[in-house]
């Protein structure tokens, strides 16, 4: 029965060191440098007829700690679209890509527009791509500035960061310009893709051992590839500029664009609903040279210019030297002034200049 008794209590002491051992392996391995070869022999402890023999050794078995791989980017701006204006340049977006892998790892980085079946900020790209992307890459993003943007045309849509330590961080900015074409409301948005290399800047293989046994294994399964996106909406003025003629009297009482007729002409200026306002507005029209620009003096209806904003009308006068911010100069007449007459029209409004013409009558012959 002591001999029973011993060989149980022995086959409990060996389990139990077996799984401690193991336990210990695993807990180490987890946070252990890729690379680093661990070693191991268990020993047993036993008697014979009540006395303590020898220990015996098991061989030495080694392994060497495998590379988690582990690679995450986020866009660090709010989950919304960055709202921008047509022809803005240097619109930016910043990504923190977080290396928690139990390896120093060089990064490659590759910008692009993204592609119309992405989804950003939870809205579908539209394909409406930024001009002349660029990225820049610094590590001290608590207290470090950001490299300036290039000068358009000069700038890199590739980068390599050089030893990102375990469980460290980098801070990626990217810039575009937008295009003066772009409409209200278009999606644009800029992806990095970014792949892990090796610490001396060699690729990593998966599914395979190197010479030293060492495997790389990415835990999210994309073999050290991880690409984020962020995006901008375009806020745009949408302006619509619509004029017409009418014919307010001639000498036949006919309603025809005769000679003799006085004509009224009429701009009306627009923007479309949920658009952005559209500042600093001036409307020119060249008026043709067979038409005489009429002043109240010379039978027009109004003193020589009415505007209606949405809410008053006024009347202003064509002389460019009183500062009232409408003209008439050459034959162009102008309304609107960034001092003298300020011209904005928001969302769902419009702005409406009247003036009159005559169609004179031909010279009479000798």
């Amino acid at each position: 029965m002591k001999t029973s008794s011993k060989t149980i209590g022995l086959g409990i002491r060996l389990g139990a060191l077996a799984a401690a051992l193991l336990v210990g392996q695993q807990a180490m391995a987890e946070g252990t440098r890729a690379g680093t070869v661990v070693e191991n022999t268990a020993s047993v402890d036993y008697f014979v007829g009540g006395v303590d023999q020898t220990d015996i050794t098991s061989n030495t078995v080694s392994f060497v700690v495998d590379r988690r791989v582990n690679l995450t980017m986020v866009p660090t701006s709010t989950p919304d679209l960055d709202p921008v204006s047509p022809g803005q340049n240097n619109v930016f977006a910043d990504f923190l890509l977080t290396n928690t892998s139990n390896s120093d790892l060089d990064i490659d980085l590759v910008l692009a527009n993204a592609a119309s079946t992405t989804t950003i900020d939870g809205t579908a790209d539209d394909d409406s791509d930024l001009g002349d992307p660029r990225i820049a890459v610094w590590t001290d993003f608590e207290s470090g500035t950001p490299a300036a943007p290039a000068a358009p045309g000069t700038g890199t849509t590739t980068a390599t960061v050089d030893n990102i330590p375990a469980d460290d961080a980098i801070r990626i900015r990217v810039w575009g310009n937008v295009g003066l074409a772009l409409a209200n409301g278009a999606i644009a948005g800029l992806e990095v893709t970014a792949t892990a290399l090796a610490d001396d800047g060699s690729a990593l293989a998966y599914g395979v051992a190197n010479t030293d046994g060492l495997e790389n294994v990415d835990v999210n399964g994309n073999d050290g590839i991880v690409v984020s996106n962020d995006g901008f909406e375009v806020n745009a003025a949408s302006l619509n500029a619509a004029k017409l003629y009418t014919v307010e009297d001639d000498p036949l009482g006919s309603g025809l664009a005769i000679p003799g007729a006085r004509l009224r002409y009429e701009i009306e200026v627009t923007n479309a609903a949920g658009a952005a306002t559209a500042q600093n507005i001036v409307i020119t029209d060249t008026i043709d040279t067979d038409l005489q620009f009429l002043n109240n003096a010379g039978g027009s209806t109004y003193t020589d210019i009415e505007v209606f904003d949405g809410t008053t009308t006024t009347e202003c006068t064509a002389t460019d030297a009183d500062s009232d911010g409408c003209e008439v100069v050459g034959g162009v007449l102008t309304v609107g002034d960034p001092t003298d007459r300020v011209i904005d029209i928001a969302a769902g409004g419009s702005y409406r200049v009247r003036f009159e013409v005559l169609i004179p009558n031909p010279a009479t012959t000798p």
